[in-house]
Parts: structure tokens; sequence; C-alpha cells
């Protein structure tokens, strides 16, 4: 049995496999499995990942015919994992070297079901732009904290955090079928809060890579972001884990161009409007003028007459008129 599995869902990102599997293969921690989920990549990926499997036997390949999402090839390459641990890598990002040997020590050191390793860098095609994670307002050194905090302050990323495979199974969790990347919301989401406490390191960097057309980028994701958040807000509810001080939505970059959209966002925050308000301490600015607009709005006509669908955009003209209104 390997001490960690590492998942990869792959979708045609050839020309950057190299990187992210050369980060792998050269991990000073060397007992480890590489799963690699072709999703029904349409360029050469596939024959990229059977190449590095006939060099390193610690990778092994799954291809799906078709595509069917990251969430579903997450999921499958779970299922076929074997390691104590579990990681999550996209098949675009990299690691350094003793990555995962620092995040399984500190599993091992402390105990716990979910490690978060809180560095990482935004990498860009330009060096010069590279950004590298802060504290968030809350981490002040290697520790214990409590989950609903770190659920709150630090990115709901999966590919920040290492969990113990038997905890995954006991909470009998899985990757929901959400577009836009926003899966990881209720993952990360609920594997944190369904345990009192994370275990909060700065350790080796993870390497995100910021390339344009990934799915961060993509403009709609804020609708499945809340999408995410009311999949992991009803199933704490039916867990019957509680949700009071626990950030429950966030903005995004979201544009409500449907009424289906509008309709969906708008019964939602109706539904946690009032613990929002008791608890705005947990969000931004962005958030409370969605929450506002969309909940002071009758219908989506009603909506429209009084906001840009573009709720980034509508944000920043309000703060432009009340500037000239106060200026």
């Amino acid at each position: 049995m390997p001490e960690v599995s590492v998942i990869i869902p792959v979708h045609n990102t050839e020309a950057l496999l190299d990187r992210t599997l050369g980060s792998l293969v050269r991990q000073t921690l060397r007992d480890i499995e590489i799963l690699c989920v072709d999703d029904g990549s349409t360029d050469g990926s596939l024959g990229v990942l059977q190449a590095w499997a006939q060099k390193d036997p610690r990778i092994r390949v799954i291809a799906f015919p078709q595509n069917r999402g990251v969430a579903a090839a997450r999921n499958a390459g779970f299922a076929e994992s074997r390691g104590d641990y579990v990681y999550y890598l996209d098949s675009d990002d990299w690691i350094d070297d003793d990555h995962l040997a620092a995040m399984h020590a500190k599993a091992l050191e402390t105990g716990q079901d979910v490690v978060v390793n809180a560095n990482y860098v935004q990498a860009f095609e330009d060096p010069a732009k590279d950004a590298t994670s802060g504290n968030f307002g809350f981490i002040e050194g290697d520790g214990f904290y409590p989950a609903p905090q770190v659920q709150t302050f630090f990115p709901p990323v999966i590919w920040a955090r290492l969990y113990k495979r038997a905890y995954l199974q006991r909470i009998g969790i899985a990757f929901p079928d959400v577009k836009g990347g926003a899966e990881d919301i209720y993952y990360a989401g609920l594997a944190e809060l369904l345990q009192p406490r994370s275990y909060v390191f700065r350790g080796p960097f993870h390497h995100y890579w910021q390339r344009e057309g990934s799915l961060f980028h993509q403009k709609t994701n804020g609708f499945h972001y809340i999408q995410s958040f009311k999949l992991l807000h009803d199933e704490l509810l039916r867990r019957g884990v509680p949700t009071e001080e626990i950030r429950l939505f966030y903005a995004g970059p979201m544009i409500l161009d449907t009424q289906e959209k509008f309709d969906f966002v708008r019964a939602f925050l109706l539904d946690i409007e009032a613990q929002v308000r008791r608890h705005t301490e947990l969000y931004v600015a962005h958030d409370l003028f969605l929450l506002d607009a969309v909940c002071g709005s009758s219908d989506y006509a009603d909506f429209l007459s009084r906001h840009n669908p573009n709720i980034a955009l509508a944000f920043i003209r309000s703060r432009m008129k009340s500037m000239q209104r106060n200026g």
C-alpha cells in the first residue's frame, strides 16, 4: 500500500503534463502512486500520460472514452486509489519536490484526517506576476485551527489539503457534478467541517498555474459556486452540523444572465439571508452587494431594471455612484 495516492484529472493539457508529472516523480516521498484520469482528451494528453507510465511504474492511467467532467474523473481516481492518504492535483499545476513529504509528515505527527498546507504561488507565464499566498487574516503560525475558521477564511481548494483515506471513506464523500471548478467548495468544505479542527501549516509550495481559458477564469463561475455552496449547506444540515458561523456563499465572478440562474441564486440567498446578516463579518462587500441586489428584487425583471447582470460590474458602478454622492 503506498503512503499517498495522487489523483490528477486530465483534459487537453498536453503541453503542461511534463511539468506536472515531473514534479511528482521527483518527490522526496517515494512511496506514492500517481493516478492520471484522462477525461476524454482530444489532444495528445493520453499519449503523454502513457509514455510517463512506461517510464515510472508508480504512474497509472485511467482513460475515459469521452469527456465526463472533473468531478467524475476525480471520483474514478479515488475509487482506484490505494494509498493511506489522498492528494488531488490539477494537471496544469506542480509542486515543490518535498511537498508531499512535508504534508505526509504533518499528517502522521498530528494524527489529523485533514492537513492544510497554506503556502502556494499563483504562477503566470510572466514570472514577474507570480504572487505568493498571504496569511488569510487568521494564520498566526503552524497549528490547529477551528474547522469553520479554516473553511471561512482559507480558499476551499482541493489541492491545498492532504486527506486520510479512511476518513473520506467513513464520511462517504464524493465530488458533485457541478461545473466551473466549483466542486472543490463542496468537497473541501464538507471534509473540513465534519471535523472540529484542521491542522494548518506553511510548507513547501504548490504552484497554481494561471492560464487563460482555465476554469478559474470563466466569468460565469460565480453561479456554479452558489450551486456548490447550496449542496454543502444542505448536506451539513442533513448531517446535523451547525451552519450559523460558516461562510455560505461568495459572489465570485458571477453573471446572472438568465432567469433560471437568478431564481436559483435568489431562492438560496433568501433561505440563508437572516443568518448571513447576523454574521456579515464573514463576508466581503461584493458578497453583501449581491445579497442586497438579489434579495431586494421582486423578480428577474425588477433585478435587471436596477442592476447589470454582471455582478462585479454592477458592484463597481454602485461604488462609483456612492462616491459621487458623498463626494
